[in-house]
């Protein structure tokens, strides 16, 4: 029981779980596109997620003291880098300057400010913002390439809503740690509070219903199960609290994209 207890956590830990995360929203976005198959930037999403989570997680402390960092992490982060970096060699130029973008925002968001002991991450209010652009440009616009017959309307709108729900799916990790935040970070539960946060991230996920009736070409079913997820993460949302234990953020809302993208599949192939 110790032992998979102990994979699990580094499962967590070792940021595999959200990168799968971050990939079932990618392969969301390529379904609903029907974008045909990139095998590289399949693993360029996966490989980058993880570097991109470690290097925000571990990067101080590494710079800090290196034993503080496990092996295990470190060997990882490196064999991710390593992939990805060959990826991202393998994919088109556009795919790869939308991954130096999310890259930059990646950076400045841990990087400190040369005139200020903070960075992006710390500034008032923006990392909400920071983390739904990069996991938009990453799981969405990353295949600007195969909009197709998509109309750039409404390739906006579908890239709107992915930003949206990254958003609302963030805020339960700010309920979370709105004890350990500090008070100039002015997170979205530490301005509004608790409750109107929750309504705000309710509110934000009706918005979001109400965009498809400006969406075309999406199959109904995939519109159904994309509603049914909406009400999933606003009763996750709701049920939040700052005394919930950890694994109910980072593993299961973070795994409602999983949960997402497997029912998705499903559906594509029946329909």
């Amino acid at each position: 029981m110790k032992i998979l207890k102990s994979i699990f956590e580094f499962y967590l830990h070792s940021s595999i779980h959200v990168s799968i995360a971050v990939w079932s929203l990618y392969k969301i976005s390529f379904i609903y596109l029907n974008s045909p198959y990139i095998p590289y930037l399949d693993c360029l999403v996966i490989t980058s997620t993880i570097v991109g989570y470690n290097k925000i997680k571990f990067g101080s402390i590494f710079l800090k003291n290196k034993k503080l960092v496990s092996n295990e992490i470190k060997v990882i982060s490196v064999l991710a880098f390593l992939i990805g970096f060959w990826c991202f060699i393998k994919v088109d130029l556009l795919i790869k300057i939308i991954f130096l973008l999310s890259f930059i925002v990646v950076f400045i968001y841990s990087i400190p400010n040369p005139y200020s002991k903070k960075n992006m991450r710390n500034t008032n209010g923006i990392k909400i913002f920071l983390v739904a652009f990069s996991w938009t440009l990453v799981t969405y616009f990353s295949l600007f390439n195969e909009m197709k017959n998509q109309n750039f309307l409404q390739y906006f709108i579908l890239g709107l809503q992915r930003f949206v729900f990254v958003i609302v799916a963030t805020i339960p990790f700010e309920i979370r740690d709105i004890n350990l935040d500090e008070n100039e970070l002015r997170t979205i539960p530490q301005k509004f509070g608790i409750f109107k946060s929750k309504l705000i991230g309710v509110f934000l996920l009706i918005i979001n219903s109400l965009f498809f009736f400006w969406v075309e070409n999406i199959n109904i079913y995939y519109i159904t199960l994309e509603l049914f997820v909406y009400v999933i993460l606003a009763y996750a949302l709701v049920k939040v609290t700052k005394y919930k234990k950890l694994n109910y953020t980072r593993f299961w809302v973070e795994g409602i994209p999983i949960f997402w993208v497997f029912n998705l599949f499903i559906l594509s192939q029946l329909f």
